[in-house]
């Protein structure tokens, strides 16, 4: 039990590290609409608009990144991973992109573009590490994003330059 204390415990400090502001001296800016073109374009075929962030900061190449997802039944669902086939597990989980019909989730209320309403959740860790997410509600629809190099600053630029530029 002692060993994987020890082991939470350091995974939960690296990922806290990765999360800070220093790592923007380091990594890529990587180009959201040209990195989830097809994911997109399979995305606008649903019933609700593509709020989609223009850029994501990355500790890796873009190349290194894998897109997969686009329309679900009441929304969309895009997901950035560090390896192909992730299926959002913890270990390769990168960025994730939704939006439908679902409840605005709990957390501290942010103020965002065009004067929306969102909430906002940190990093956080259990058993396993949960991305930081920020959430809003447009036009009746729930869109959120989640990212594990998140701070509430990030997550707070990332949301409203999805609002800013519209459905993509």
């Amino acid at each position: 039990m002692r060993g994987c204390a020890r082991a939470c415990v350091a995974i939960t400090v690296a990922v806290l590290a990765l999360a800070t502001p220093a790592l923007a001296t380091g990594g890529s800016n990587i180009n959201l609409l040209a990195k989830l073109a097809p994911e997109i374009t399979r995305a606008r075929t649903g019933r609700v608009a593509v709020l989609i962030p223009t850029t994501i900061h990355a500790d890796v190449a873009a190349s290194k990144l894998y897109a997969s997802g686009g329309r679900t039944a009441g929304g969309y669902d895009i997901q950035l991973a560090y390896a192909p086939g992730c299926e959002d597990a913890t270990a390769c989980f990168f960025a994730d992109f939704q939006a439908g019909p679902t409840p605005l989730l709990s957390g501290t209320r942010v103020t965002l573009a065009h004067a929306i309403t969102g909430s906002f959740v940190g990093i956080h860790c259990g058993a396993s590490c949960a991305p930081a997410t920020i959430a809003w509600k447009e036009s009746g629809v729930l869109y959120s994003v989640q990212y594990v190099l998140g701070g509430r600053a990030t997550m707070i630029a990332m949301a409203d330059s999805a609002i800013e530029a519209g459905p993509r």
